[in-house]
Parts: structure tokens; C-alpha cells; sequence
């Protein structure tokens, strides 16, 4: 199973006015735990208040450069962004996982391709790392990025955006929209709904026909503009997603005394580097992460909302229900893959592998 690292803050810059970038040294002998493809993101956690919280932000920086950079936007009442922008400071410590996600770009040298990139917010923390990754790592291939957000002066990582522009004025055009200033052209006014995004094809894609689109922002945004590509000529596997602000299930507590006694306690075996653990837990008394730790098995997990997917786990065994699932595809879904945060056992046997990947 994956581990937190304790890793030093070499940096600690304010991106916007509620906005920071973390950069994060990793020192070489963890440079190869902490590998990643672009894309991904980093589970983190640190005691605030007494409490254990854990968050995943994603990674915008791009693999080889060190240190490590993340992008945090700053929520009012935010408990762990608020504890990173006002109490950390270059130096201290940070526990972190190695990296991990499903939404990320595969880099092929030889690829031609023509790439689409939708972001909102702090969504474009993950597709920063992408379009980079992607201009540097294969010379034939373009990008065409739209970025929305409120208003210009809360727009996370303009001047990077700008010198990769400068860098490849030929190959990326860089598009900005705002939902609360006035553009000089309409098109880039409001939000990215179906409706705008189809509106940017129409003027942006005339003559191109793009091979793939990575989409990172709230839930509504991105079946928005899943859409408008779909009649656009997408395909599903060729509309990389990534969602941020999913709701969060308030989980229900679990009775540890009854669970043994339970005559519809399941039985639940995980598999973690080699090991195997076994506790009983019923349906009804929370989520499998949950049920794990209130007998004091540690499973991994970040969010608790289903989207990170750092609580990604292969039934082996028996079966579950999901409640929700924003970080899953299709695909691995099909491949018996499952989110334990969001998992009920729905068999008297459950064997879950952590190992396979």
C-alpha cells in the first residue's frame, strides 16, 4: 500500500489573492516513488486542530522538475487551504502520498495529434502539467486550451500560460473566458455550459479535427461540455475527465460492537503489499474505508467524496454498491474496479485487492 512521506515546503508562493503554489522537495532517493504522469494529483495530510485531515490537490508542475509543484485554491472557511496559506511557510513538513490519478496524458514523441483542453477554476491545475507535458514531450502535436473563470485577477497560472504561449505561439492557442467581466468579443463571456462550448467549436475548431479533450472543473461543467464534444464527434474513451466540488455523503457511523454479532455481517478480506487483513462489517454501517478503520485497519483514501480515487481498490471476491463514483471510468468499472469511500458489501464474502493495479 502506499505510504505518506514526510516531505519539506521549498517554496510557498500566493498565485492569486486566493490562490498558492506548493512546491515540494522530494529528495532523490524518493524522486522514483514520486514519479508521476501529467495529470495526476497528490494525496496530503497534516494534523490541524488536533485532527487528521487529508486533502488531494493536483500536481502542475511536470515530471522530472523538481521540486514538486501543486496548485491550491484558498476556500473561505476551507480547513486544510486555509492552514496552508496562513500557517505553513517554506520549511516545514508535509506528509504526502505518491502520486496517483487515472486523468493524465500519455506522451508519444511521435504523435500528431490535436488536443482540446476545457478548465474552470483551479481545474486548471492538472491540465497546466498536461498542456506542458504535452507541447515539450511531442513537437507535431497542437493544443487549444479554454479557460474560465470569475474574472481576470482569480485566474491561477496566467503567466505560465503565457510563456508556453511564447514558447509555442504555433502549436497552442490559449482562449479565456470570464463569467463576471465583459470581453471585447461575446464568445468569451460566461460560463463553459453546453451551449458556450459548442459556440468555441463552431468558431475555433472550423477544418480541425481533434483526437482527444481532457476536461477538469465543477460536475456540471464538465457533463456540459462532455456533451457538446459528443456532437462534436468525440468519443467517450477520447474525453479525459476530472472532477473537483463533488458532494460529500455525510457517512453513517458504524457500531463496532454489533458488527460481529450482525447474522448479515459480511466478511471482508483485503490484500495490501502481500498481507492480508480480515474484519466483519454489514451494509448498513458505513462505507468500507470507514467500517475498516473503526476496527484499526488503516485503507487508503483522501477525499472521502469519490472523486480522487486514492481509495481505488479490484474486487477479487464478491460484490459491492457504490454510492457515488466521479473518479472512475467506464472501463475500470467493467474491470471490477471500485471506490472503497463509496463502497457497501452487498455479499456475505468480500476480498479486496489493493495490489493490482
Amino acid at each position: 500500500m502506499r505510504q505518506f512521506h514526510k516531505l519539506s515546503i521549498a517554496r510557498l508562493e500566493h498565485e492569486t489573492a486566493d490562490s498558492v503554489r506548493l512546491s515540494l522537495a522530494v529528495p532523490a532517493e524518493l524522486q522514483a516513488k514520486f514519479f508521476f504522469q501529467p495529470g495526476q494529483h497528490l494525496p496530503v495530510q497534516a494534523t490541524i486542530g488536533g485532527k487528521l485531515t487529508r486533502r488531494t490537490y493536483s500536481i502542475c508542475s511536470v515530471p522530472g522538475q523538481w521540486p514538486m509543484e501543486i496548485g491550491i485554491r484558498v476556500q473561505p472557511g476551507g480547513k486544510f487551504s486555509e492552514f496552508v496559506a496562513n500557517e505553513l511557510k517554506a520549511g516545514d513538513l508535509l506528509e504526502v502520498m505518491p502520486p496517483f490519478g487515472q486523468f493524465h496524458a500519455s506522451i508519444d514523441p511521435g504523435n500528431a495529434r490535436i488536443y482540446l483542453g476545457f478548465a474552470a477554476g483551479s481545474g486548471i491545475t492538472p491540465i497546466l502539467s498536461i498542456v506542458r507535458a504535452l507541447l515539450e514531450g511531442e513537437p507535431k502535436s497542437r493544443f487549444l486550451l479554454f479557460y474560465g473563470n470569475r474574472r481576470l485577477r482569480t485566474t491561477m497560472f496566467v503567466d505560465d500560460l503565457y510563456a508556453l504561449k511564447n514558447r509555442f505561439p504555433e502549436r497552442l492557442q490559449l482562449y479565456f473566458l470570464f463569467s463576471q467581466e465583459d470581453q471585447e468579443f461575446p464568445i468569451f463571456d460566461g460560463r463553459l455550459d453546453q451551449e458556450k462550448t459548442e459556440a468555441l467549436c463552431d468558431t475555433f475548431l472550423r477544418g480541425l479535427a481533434p483526437d482527444q479533450a481532457f476536461i477538469c472543473g465543477p460536475d456540471t461543467m464538465i457533463e456540459s461540455v462532455r456533451a457538446a464534444l459528443q456532437q462534436y464527434g468525440l468519443r467517450d474513451e477520447e474525453v479525459h475527465t476530472e472532477r473537483y466540488g463533488a458532494p460529500r455523503q455525510k457517512a453513517a457511523p458504524v457500531d463496532v460492537r454489533r458488527v460481529a454479532a450482525d447474522a448479515e455481517a459480511t466478511q471482508v478480506t483485503v490484500i495490501m503489499d502481500g498481507h492480508e487483513k480480515t474484519f466483519s462489517m454489514t451494509s448498513q454501517h458505513g462505507n468500507i474505508v470507514d467500517a475498516a478503520a473503526a476496527q484499526g485497519i488503516e485503507l487508503p483514501y483522501s477525499c472521502k467524496g469519490g472523486v480522487c480515487a486514492t481509495c481505488r481498490t479490484w474486487v477479487r471476491e464478491g460484490e459491492v454498491r457504490m454510492d457515488a463514483n466521479y473518479g472512475l471510468e467506464p472501463w475500470e468499472i467493467d474491470k471490477g474496479y471500485v471506490l472503497a469511500c463509496q463502497s457497501h458489501p452487498a455479499s456475505r464474502k468480500l476480498v479486496l485487492d489493493y495490489d493490482k493495479t
